[in-house]
């Protein structure tokens, strides 16, 4: 009987779909079905009458003689085994009452229905216009749009019995998906997703569609999807910045602006068109067009060619003729206009502002009538979105927008509060885009010829460069040191959570990237604030503590310093004397019985000489254990790989950056990369089948016992990235465990994280620049990577477990 059970049953929820209804559904039925009491009231065509007083039979009636003795039942059994399968199926459908399934039935498909009704699918001919309802949902995949565009169609054919007449009959049998009907399904899923799709899918699949439907290209097209509306939005990247904003209380007429023609013209002959004959070609070849026209038209061509420059098609010219034509421009008005071939471009003025610790770039258009934050931005800073009516077109003054909602928050800079009332928008190309409202209400003013911005007359910020060629990256002094950071002339505490705002030093300009590193030196060994990338905005930086301690700092203390950044692409080249990772040996070669020296026992000379004999053939019979060279988890207690848990937002992707440290320190940075690499802790992107999304900036941090370590830092990851749970101990719990001890066996892991293998899949995430040999990923976990502190106890758990079970049994 365990082969035929089914799934277990659930209950309805609130809010379900056709696709969960119908899997409920038919998972309850064939429950019921093994029940041989009910199968007889689950097919098709049986029915019942409403229980009442007057029937409570229901109009059943007893088996007659045709039924096998064993099985005969009466009407009054039958009747109770249809009141039992009914209370099953009321038991899974609390969203309907009991009574309207239980009393009120007459067969199974009206219980089916009447579910139906309730969620909004009911089987009518009216329930087909919803069809028009279906929109592609913020965040939802392409082919899960065409799931349920196929789902609502497959439950909307007709079929036989049914109580929907087509042409006043009813089909005599259940209606089939036909090609057609594939197609449009197929075509309107395209159209949904973007308008501007079915005319590529037409244009790139040309050669196919001429032998094949459209339906049987679906899944080549969903392959290719992602590089089609690439090409779309590559295609209409040369846009303006300029939103038009529509209430739904407050309506004004616009004015017509006149339109440019851009790309092919379609064909068509004005002559035959309004003779009433196929007009399909140019007027150029028609035949009906006199010989003289042609002639004239001839020799404007070639006019038109030799003046261009280039030997333009015949098509091109003959949209030109049309065009004159059209605008009634006579034979001897008619002249050619040489075609631009440059128009000159400025960058939009921009500025840069805090949100709490967060710094936004504002795109300040005075062209438009609405601010509007890209949504992705808004959860970042986590601002409080709010519902709105308002909507949004672009500058063609057709195009919606998608607006998520509305937000309003304030911004500071230099002191000054700026208020901001924006729109949350899931398409935007810029993460704020300041219109004239922000300018309006916060006395904002720009010159464009200065690349000058005035923030109401006492804030001047520059943008851009008013002289590009003295600030070219050839020309630019690349500048190694490192600066202080003096903490303000009061103490302070920075609690968890917090941040703090803190001025740098005056050589530095007020608006870029710095890569912040604590200071270590003999009166301050803190970790905090570990190194990161951080954005100043007029002269500050404001670092949050990511810790779970408060911060004291002293009044004047110097706790961190700063260096400026460089991108990839401008990476210094490299040097002569750098080693070359082929032939330098980065694994140690001493013989592993040797290991176990380097392990001291007893150093208070507290244990009695037996002891101490049978530690030391202890530490010599795994001396190996005590090796430098580490080559990973070797999956001894099963396979274990540690995960980057992202959420449903990615991270935004940027170039990767470096500090910019002096010329012996990115050699020192790279041997360290070189090492790991050897080790197994990096690899090429390539090697693993890889593409890097997101590359995570590298440091040298100065160890107290000398030397440096490479940290990565893993910030912007771990802010998109969803905590795991895990049952982690801290400092109470583990005094509380030690202090009953008599011996302690202190003891490190040698790069403890460097040994747990990481997934592929959180590969991508995990990408680094190094100084000299390119983008490197991580293989496995290291400090601060999101995960990987999760991952380190729950391994040790699962491999020393049994063994602290086993010391409390005994």
């Amino acid at each position: 009987m365990a082969g035929t059970r089914a799934p277990k049953q659930w209950s309805l929820s609130k809010v379900e779909t056709i696709t969960s209804f119908e899997a409920w559904r038919q998972n309850l039925q064939y429950t019921l079905s093994l029940d041989q009491n009910f199968a007889a009231f689950l097919v098709d065509g049986f029915t019942w009458l409403k229980k009442t007083n007057a029937n409570p039979l229901r109009g059943i009636v007893d088996d007659g003689e045709a039924v096998a003795e064993a099985n005969r039942r009466t009407a009054a059994q039958k009747c109770t085994h249809l009141d039992l399968m009914l209370g099953q199926i009321a038991n899974y459908c609390p969203i309907i009452s009991r009574n309207t399934i239980i009393k009120n039935s007459t067969s199974i498909n009206s219980i089916w229905q009447s579910i139906r009704l309730h969620y909004g699918f009911q089987s009518t001919g009216g329930h087909f216009l919803d069809f028009n309802s279906i929109f592609l949902e913020p965040d939802e995949r392409p082919e899960d749009l065409f799931q349920r565009l196929a789902s609502f169609i497959e439950d909307n054919m007709l079929r036989a019995g049914g109580n929907i007449h087509h042409h006043g009959e009813v089909p005599e049998a259940d209606e089939e998906l036909s090609p057609s009907l594939e197609n449009l399904i197929v075509l309107t899923w395209l159209r949904l997703i973007n308008r501007d799709l079915p005319n590529l899918v037409k244009q790139r699949y040309g050669t196919e569609l001429r032998s094949k439907t459209l339906a049987s290209l679906k899944p080549e097209i969903s392959q290719a999807l992602d590089s089609l509306l690439d090409e779309i939005h590559s295609a209409t990247d040369a846009k303006v910045l300029r939103a038009s904003i529509k209430d739904k209380h407050f309506d004004r007429s616009a004015k017509k602006t006149g339109s440019i023609r851009t790309g092919r013209q379609i064909k068509c002959c004005i002559l035959c068109k309004q003779a009433g004959r196929p007009s399909q070609h140019f007027l150029s070849t028609c035949k009906y067009l006199p010989d003289e026209d042609k002639q004239y038209m001839s020799r404007v061509r070639q006019s038109y060619c030799t003046e261009v420059g280039d030997s333009e098609s015949e098509d091109n010219v003959d949209n030109e003729q049309v065009s004159f034509l059209n605008d009634n421009v006579g034979p001897s008005k008619l002249r050619v206009v040489s075609a631009l071939r440059r128009v000159s471009t400025k960058q939009s003025p921009y500025f840069k502002a805090f949100y709490k610790h967060f710094p936004l770039e504002l795109t300040l258009d005075t062209g438009a009538e609405v601010s509007m934050i890209k949504a992705s931005s808004a959860d970042y800073i986590g601002v409080t979105i709010k519902k709105s009516n308002h909507s949004a077109l672009q500058a063609d003054g057709v195009t919606p927008l998608n607006i998520v909602g509305e937000c309003h928050f304030t911004l500071s800079r230099d002191g000054i509060e700026l208020q901001l009332e924006a729109l949350v928008v899931n398409d935007l190309d810029v993460d704020i885009l300041a219109g004239i409202p922000f300018m309006s209400s916060n006395d904002i003013a720009i010159f464009p010829s200065k690349h000058k911005i005035v923030i109401r007359d006492k804030v001047t910020v520059m943008y851009g460069s008013p002289n590009e060629e003295l600030n070219s990256s050839n020309t630019r002094v690349r500048r190694t040191q490192a600066f202080l950071i003096r903490a303000p002339s009061a103490s302070s505490v920075v609690w968890p959570g917090c941040y703090g705002e803190y001025d740098i030093p005056s050589e530095i300009e007020s608006d870029c990237i710095l890569a912040i590193e604590p200071h270590t030196d003999a009166s301050r060994m803190k970790d905090w604030p570990s190194p990161q990338i951080a954005q100043s905005v007029a002269g500050k930086i404001r670092i949050v503590n990511n810790t779970s301690v408060p911060q004291f700092i002293q009044r004047n203390e110097h706790f961190c310093r700063v260096r400026l950044t460089t991108t990839i692409d401008n990476a210094p080249e490299a040097p002569d004397n750098i080693r070359d990772i082929k032939t330098t040996n980065y694994i140690d070669s001493t013989h592993t019985s040797q290991f176990f020296k380097q392990v001291s026992v007893d150093p208070d000379n507290l244990l009695s000489p037996d002891l101490q004999t049978q530690f030391n053939e202890l530490l010599r019979k795994f001396s190996e254990v005590f090796s430098p060279n580490f080559e990973g988890y070797n999956g001894e207690i099963g396979p274990f790989e540690a995960s980057v848990n992202m959420g449903p937002v990615q991270p935004p992707q940027r170039k990767g950056r470096m500090p910019q440290y002096s010329k012996n320190n990115l050699v020192e940075l790279q041997n360290k990369f070189d090492e790991l690499e050897c080790k197994g802790v990096f690899r090429k992107p390539e090697d693993v089948g890889i593409s890097v999304e997101y590359i995570n900036p590298s440091f040298l941090v100065k160890k107290a016992s000398g030397g440096f370590r490479l940290v990565t830092a893993f910030a912007d990851v771990g802010r998109y990235s969803k905590p795991q749970p895990s049952l982690m101990p801290d400092v109470d719990s583990t005094l509380r465990t030690i202090a009953q001890w008599k011996y302690i066996i202190k003891s490190d892991l040698t790069s403890a994280f460097y040994q747990i293998p990481l997934a592929k899949d959180s590969m991508k995430y995990c990408g680094v620049a190094t100084p000299y040999r390119g983008v490197r990923v991580y293989t496995r976990c290291a400090m601060g990577m999101p995960g990987s502190e999760t991952a380190l106890e729950e391994l040790m758990c699962r491999i020393v477990g049994g063994f602290l079970t086993k010391r409390l049994r005994s």
